[in-house]
């Protein structure tokens, strides 16, 4: 049986084993045939509340965070599109070692199966049940919950970092650049991208689910001054009605 323990700040030790079956918000999703077991969890409650203490936490006060809105079967094949579009675009290659922020399920497989292959493959999320559904995929893919700050540092430096669902991080641009030029090597490629444009955020998803999406896509104006202050150049910028990219090279 496949086992996945998810570092966190904050771990919550259970009293009993956790499956897939029991974590499962949004069943319309596929799960894997194998059972994933999860013996250590931890989970966040929205940022507006407060954690109880970790003595009186139980399995009943864990709440896991639903991104189940990102994975739009009516969209799968625009997104498998854009997906490759991406990851073409950062350039990877044998032995690059991959950041990935906020991404789906698919997004991880891609990456995890590029040819040339990737040296190293580290995703985080908010959701444990999206990393535990990446993991079960890819066993190869090293998964934590939380930010980039959650990331030990004997994975860096890394050659490409993917961030899927900027919106969700919960820090700025300008803090999102800051923070990848601390974990980057030089000539390395930052990938801030969205399958379904910008639209679809700021009319759709800021307001259904204004406890996850924080901020809207960034604009070519703040990705440039953002760039200018962290030794990044802005490469490619596409803002389309059904699409997002933006690619930025660290020259630090």
């Amino acid at each position: 049986m496949l086992s996945l323990t998810i570092p966190s700040r904050s771990p919550i030790l259970l009293p009993k084993t956790l499956t897939l079956k029991t974590l499962n918000p949004f069943p319309h999703l596929p799960f894997p045939p194998k059972t994933l077991t999860l013996k250590t969890l931890t989970h966040r409650r929205p940022r507006s509340r407060s954690h109880p203490p970790l003595s009186s936490a139980t399995s009943d006060e864990l709440l896991e965070l639903d991104f189940s809105f990102l994975e739009s079967p009516s969209a799968a094949a625009a997104a498998a599109d854009a997906q490759s579009r991406a990851i073409a675009s950062a350039e990877v290659g044998a032995g690059s070692r991959v950041l990935l922020s906020f991404p789906t399920v698919g997004f991880g497989e891609r990456v995890a199966e590029s040819a040339p292959p990737c040296e190293l493959v580290v995703a985080i999320h908010e959701s444990l049940l999206v990393l535990s559904m990446i993991k079960e995929a890819d066993d190869r893919i090293r998964c934590f919950q939380g930010g980039i700050g959650v990331v030990p540092e004997k994975f860096f430096p890394f050659d490409a970092v993917f961030v899927c669902y900027f919106p969700a991080l919960g820090i700025s641009v300008d803090e999102l650049l800051g923070s990848v030029a601390k974990r980057c090597s030089p000539g390395a490629r930052l990938v801030i991208s969205f399958d379904q444009g910008r639209k679809v955020i700021e009319q759709k998803h800021r307001q259904q689910y204004p406890d996850l999406v924080k901020f809207d896509l960034p604009d070519r104006a703040a990705l440039e001054k953002a760039a200018n202050d962290h030794s990044f150049q802005l490469t490619e910028f596409v803002d389309e009605t059904t699409f997002y990219l933006a690619v930025l090279k660290f020259h630090g």
